[in-house]
């Protein structure tokens, strides 16, 4: 077997560090690639070069990925699949309820969004795409942890226990509830006056492949009710889950 190519592998290592502590600096880069600066700066000039990762304008020169990081592992990946089947039934919810729906997909003990559709209103939320959320205490993640078998929540609920605020015994009543209903819901646990309910996404067989949720103000989401965002969104989820065979 050949040997590896090490200055690819320190591209590759520096890019999966950027991507866990971006934006950052060249010394927290380093720090925690264990990469000397010279190595790191190289790395992060050759992934400027090639368009993965961007030196931002003001005086803190800090580095974060571009977008071709994110859109490249989902034409690679099944997410990018699932994103594109979900668009329509997303965008279906967002036309009725005027919010931004958000798709997520499970990645080892995180959550990623990999899709969006905007909201119209005044007063939007969003995440951009590749954001990292929360289980504990978002309703995408809620509505996942209602749906995986219970050893593999406990495990990711043990890793998120020293979050502030994290209290176990409300997680888990918003999680019984969910399994309950079929929809979760966060009421500004997670960003701060920013409520949301989700679904897991489930294909025709039962098989688990996402999240989908709706993100809007807390005073929204009172006056619209959770039970009738949840209806939408389990609507969406069937038509959808046609599609996943």
């Amino acid at each position: 077997m050949s040997k590896p190519i090490q200055s690819a592998l320190n591209v590759l290592a520096v890019l999966e560090v950027l991507a866990t502590v971006q934006p950052a600096g060249l010394s927290e880069i380093a720090r925690a690639a264990d990469l000397p600066k010279t190595t790191v700066l190289r790395c992060l000039h050759t992934l400027s070069e090639a368009g993965w990762a961007r030196l931002g304008e003001d005086r803190h020169a800090e580095w974060s990925l571009t977008n071709r990081a994110l859109l490249t592992g989902m034409r690679a990946a099944p997410a990018g699949e699932l994103a594109g089947m979900a668009g329509e039934e997303m965008g279906r919810v967002r036309d009725r309820i005027g919010e931004t729906v958000h798709l997520m997909v499970r990645d080892g003990g995180e959550q990623i969004v990999v899709a969006r559709a905007d909201g119209v209103g005044a007063i939007r939320t969003y995440l951009p795409l590749g954001t990292r959320i929360p289980f504990h205490s978002s309703s995408s993640g809620r509505a996942l942890l209602a749906a995986l078998d219970p050893s593999e929540a406990e495990a990711i609920l043990a890793e998120e226990s020293a979050a502030p605020g994290f209290d176990r015994e409300r997680v888990d009543a918003f999680v019984t509830a969910a399994r309950a209903h079929g929809y979760s819901v966060n009421e500004g646990e997670w960003r701060d006056q920013v409520a949301g309910v989700g679904v897991p996404v489930l294909g025709a067989s039962g098989e688990l492949h996402g999240a989908m949720s709706v993100s809007l103000p807390v005073a929204r989401l009172a006056e619209v009710g959770a039970e009738e965002i949840g209806r939408m969104l389990l609507e969406a989820r069937a038509r959808l889950a046609e599609r996943l065979r």
